[in-house]
């Protein structure tokens, strides 16, 4: 993989644009708001907007006031005022959800949260991977959705499966983590969005 294969791999599943992917999914999915396209539409673009745009802005901001120096925020210390800021962004979508009846969904952003929380404070510590958190992430979230209403979808987990590999590729060839580092991302993103959310859900 050359560096700017793996440079383009790591914009595209930036960890703040993931959940868009997540969230655009949901259109195909005849049980969220059944053939309503224009509610579907309406509900995922206010959902875009607090869990993608909002915290997308607040991270420019960071790197125009120079909290954040580099736009992959390779400083762990400097990635925490973008963590909380979307964490917050997460819990009001989560909310939203809940309010509209929604639970399923609002069950998989509130556990989005939770991964969220643990990279934020793992972070102060120890610098795990949030790009594997993020991907891994999305595949137990379509995971958990499918089995939740009853929709499978093989060839799309097959997708997500070699999209997670990849970008853990990208990662190790700009040399942004350690093999232990996108190991620890991925188990915390998938086992936070799918075995848990089933334990604690159903």
């Amino acid at each position: 993989m050359s560096n700017r294969i793996a440079n383009i791999l790591t914009i595209l599943f930036q960890p703040l644009l993931v959940p868009m992917y997540g969230l655009l999914l949901l259109i195909a999915v005849p049980q969220f708001y059944g053939y309503n396209m224009h509610a579907k539409l309406l509900v995922i673009g206010i959902s875009i907007f607090l869990m993608v745009i909002l915290p997308v802005l607040w991270y420019l901001s960071l790197i125009k006031l120079k909290v954040i120096t580099t736009p992959q925020a390779s400083d762990r210390r400097q990635r925490i005022w973008a963590y909380l800021f979307t964490l917050l962004c997460y819990c009001g979508t989560a909310w939203f959800f809940m309010k509209l009846g929604s639970l399923v969904v609002g069950g998989v952003i509130l556990m989005a949260s939770v991964a969220l929380a643990l990279v934020t404070g793992i972070n102060f510590f120890w610098k795990i991977s949030a790009h594997a958190t993020g991907i891994s992430g999305l595949l137990g979230a379509t995971l958990y959705i499918g089995f939740s209403y009853g929709v499978y979808n093989p060839p799309l987990y097959v997708v997500l499966i070699i999209c997670c590999g990849l970008v853990c590729s990208a990662r190790l060839r700009l040399d942004a983590h350690t093999p232990w580092q996108l190991i620890a991302g991925t188990l915390l993103g998938f086992t936070v969005m799918f075995p848990l959310p089933l334990l604690i859900f159903g």
